[in-house]
Order: structure tokens, then sequence, then C-alpha cells
């Protein structure tokens, strides 16, 4: 398998490395985003506590929203890095025909879990309508999430596992090669 480099892009047109490389990382950036602000907002807290002494009321809260979708959309960036639990002693054991099967069955099995995780999620979503203490919105954005993670994660194994996609990871863009590359080049 071909590390992507900015140089290896081919035929592709100027700037569409950079566009590919967004859109493949774009849950790890959202999560990005999201831990800056709650940095920022839980830093901000402090200083207006400790120093000031003129708390606020919402930062604590914010943040818990937050880390739950910043945590969701670590996870998916997880599993397009095929950082999930594996049963690789029992894969690594089977000849390449069976792999691939073995390898279809894991995939089904996690889409499975990611269904229930999904619909349990939808219905708390829909049977939550207490406000947050500070916020002007609801604990269902924060239940939100798991049938948020359970869609895009589903369609990023998908997208890996069955189309073959090979993501540009974000790591590439410092220099670095992602772990997973290594693992998609024992595989061929």
């Amino acid at each position: 398998m071909q590390a992507h480099t900015p140089t290896s892009s081919g035929s592709a047109r100027p700037g569409s490395w950079w566009a590919r490389l967004l859109a493949d990382n774009a849950e790890e950036l959202l999560a990005l985003v999201f831990l800056g602000i709650i940095g920022f907002s839980m830093a901000a807290q402090v200083l207006l506590r400790t120093v000031f002494h003129a708390p606020l009321s919402w930062p604590e809260e914010l943040s818990q929203f937050l880390f739950v979708w910043a945590s969701a959309f670590g996870a998916i960036g997880a599993a397009k890095r095929l950082g999930l639990v594996k049963l690789g002693v029992v894969a690594d054991n089977l000849p390449a025909s069976l792999r691939k099967i073995f390898d279809v069955l894991v995939l089904i099995a996690i889409l499975a879990l990611l269904a229930v995780l999904g619909w349990k999620g939808w219905q708390l979503t829909l049977r939550t309508s207490f406000s947050a203490a500070t916020l002007p919105i609801t604990w269902a954005w924060a239940y939100a999430a798991a049938p948020a993670v359970s869609i895009l994660m589903a369609l990023r194994l998908v997208q890996l596992q069955l189309f073959n996609y090979r993501f540009i990871f974000i790591e590439t863009a410092f220099g670095h090669k992602p772990a997973v590359t290594e693992v998609l080049e024992a595989d061929k």
C-alpha cells in the first residue's frame, strides 16, 4: 500500500490533497476544536474564580456536553486507524481466504453493536426533555452523540474495510507515518 503524501497525488488538482486531508479527518478536527473550547472555557473559569472571585455558571456544563461529543468523534478516529479491539491472534493464524471472511464477520458484529448503540441512543435522546442547569439546551444534545457516532463510525468502517478506502491521516501532514498504514501494508 502506498503511503499518501502531498507529492503522491498523481493527477489530482492542486489543493485536493488538503481538501481530502480535511475530509478524512473531519471528526478528529472537530474533536480538537471541542477540546480547545473546553480548555479555553475552563481556563477562563479558573481565572475568573481565583483572580476576580466572579465564577461563571456555565463552563462546567458546556465542558460536559463538548467532552461527550469530542470523545465520540475521537472514537471514530480510533476506528479509522484500526484502533478498535481486534482478535488479532485468531486472525493472524488464519489462511488469507478465511481471514477475509473473518474480517467481514467482525465488521458485521461491530456494525450490529453500533446499530444497537445508535437505536438505544436515539430512543434516549427522544425521551430526554430535562434542560441543562445553566445552558439553554436539553441533555438530549449530549445523548444525541450515541446515534451520531454510530452512524458516522459505521460509514467510516464500511468505507475502510469494504471499499478499501485509504484515509490520509492528519499525521501525514506533519511527516509522520500512521501505524495503520503499516497494518494495511502487511495485509496486502
